[in-house]
């Protein structure tokens, strides 16, 4: 059986490698699956003084829109977040921020680069800045 540690360690690992191949919706899923998971890992070493686990992950929503968000994207439901790649604008001011991959593309594009967003009705959210927020709020 894997330690809640080396379970940290692996999210940790899924979150990096997603960030590190940035298109990658596959990655992104697998690391907030793996963020979604943790809660349920942690309530069963009885430990949370929760009343039960839904309880416990009601709890953890309620501290950090982070965590709301992702467990909403790893939750049943039609109507849940889902990950889409889309084009955004990179103001020029920001431009010195990119790699040089995306400062190429984003020449031929209009200023625009592909990033993988969680999409809720018509919101978009970074998913490396949120899946990023969500390991910092189990900490």
């Amino acid at each position: 059986m894997v330690t809640l540690k080396e379970h940290f360690i692996y999210l940790e690992d899924a979150v990096a490698a997603a960030r590190a191949a940035p298109l990658s919706a596959r990655k992104a899923m697998l690391a907030a699956t793996l963020i979604d998971a943790w809660p349920d890992r942690v309530y069963a070493k009885g430990t949370t003084g929760a009343e039960d686990v839904l309880a416990y992950r009601a709890d953890l929503a309620a501290r950090s829109e982070a965590l709301a968000l992702v467990f909403a994207l790893c939750g049943p439901g039609a109507e849940r977040p889902r990950l889409v790649t889309e084009a955004v604008e990179v103001p020029i001011s920001e431009y010195h921020l990119l790699s040089v991959q995306d400062y190429m593309v984003s020449l031929y594009n209009g200023n625009t680069v592909q990033r993988v967003r969680i999409a809720v009705g018509a919101a978009r959210h970074d998913v490396h800045e949120v899946l990023a927020a969500a390991v910092a709020a189990l900490r």
